[in-house]
């Protein structure tokens, strides 16, 4: 039963995944942590930037130019969205962008001659499969021999380390500071004379982007694009990532985004007594579980400070 978990082809689409949500949960933890943006939508972005990267190469625009398009795509959504809504008190705009999130995976849907709808948008990756193929053929002449997954499994975790390097060394600097400022209280950062909409714009633009770039390498990772793979569900995913590593520590991200990834593939092995259609939504109970438990015991997270909770509406 537990032969699976003992596979390389495991370990790599479980180490993958978990890559791929590290990224997408910072761009969360910069918005949520940082900023106080309760951002229930944050999926819509992930979705942007994936759907945006397969249409274009579908289209023929060469990858390395449909890449950061759908990157900056996703931020100018991000801003789109922040410019009638942030204006919003928090509650409402978690409400607000939960629907544009739904809006967007509708939209998708229903565009079938653009996004193929219900059937996927195929071949979303366009020439990834021969560039990586071109990959292991080099590292196969020089004679050392790789699994199909490893150059994935190695960019995504590329990526995980240069967006964690920005978001740390951002956390060096008076914006953060003015950020952490906007969360705790808009009246007070604004009566020093910062202009509050504009921060908080950034930080959406910001963290869309990097949902966006996770939208990317999700298209590479899956190379097939489905309505159903940025339903709300997996902005929840992100939150309970989020919360198990702790607010304000993007290294809790990662090792949240680690747990939940490792307990939500895992677990697909396991014999639980219940029947096959009961199976996914048992895991999630597994996991919801676990948030409780860990908000009764360490409500700050795994790596978390407990002074990061505090975030006024």
């Amino acid at each position: 039963m537990l032969e699976p978990l003992l596979s390389f082809g495991f370990w790599a689409f479980m180490l993958t995944f978990a890559g791929i949500f590290a990224i997408f949960t910072m761009g969360l933890q910069l918005e949520v942590g940082d900023t106080g943006l309760i951002n229930f939508g944050h999926i819509a972005f992930m979705a942007i930037g994936a759907y945006s990267m397969g249409i274009l190469v579908t289209e023929g625009v060469p990858i390395l130019l449909a890449i950061p398009t759908a990157i900056i795509l996703s931020a100018i959504a991000g801003v789109a969205l922040g410019i009638p809504t942030l204006r919003l008190r928090a509650d409402y705009f978690a409400i607000t962008a939960i629907a544009a999130g739904e809006i967007v995976r509708i939209t998708i849907l229903n565009a079938q001659d653009t996004t193929g709808g219900p059937q996927g948008l195929r071949a979303a990756s366009g020439p990834w499969r021969d560039f990586n193929l071109d990959i292991l053929s080099f590292f196969s002449d020089l004679g050392i021999s790789l699994d199909r997954r490893v150059p994935l499994l190695l960019i995504v975790w590329i990526c995980v380390g240069l967006v964690a390097a920005l978001l740390a060394y951002l956390g060096t600097t008076p914006w953060r500071r003015v950020l952490r400022a906007v969360r705790e209280s808009e009246e007070a950062a604004a009566s020093l004379g910062k202009p509050v909409l504009r921060y908080k714009l950034q930080s959406l633009a910001l963290g869309s982007a990097i949902a966006g770039l996770a939208g990317v390498l999700f298209t590479l990772f899956s190379t097939t694009l489905f309505p159903e793979n940025f339903e709300p569900i997996f902005t929840f995913m992100a939150f309970a990532m989020l919360i198990l590593g702790g607010f304000g520590s993007y290294l809790g991200v990662i090792l949240g985004a680690l747990v939940i990834s490792l307990l939500e593939a895992g677990t697909r092995f396991l014999d639980f007594p219940v029947d096959s259609e009961q199976v996914a939504a048992l895991r999630f109970m597994t996991i919801g579980l676990i948030i409780m438990l860990l908000m009764a015991f360490r409500p700050q997270g795994l790596l978390g400070n407990r002074d990061e909770m505090h975030l006024d509406a």
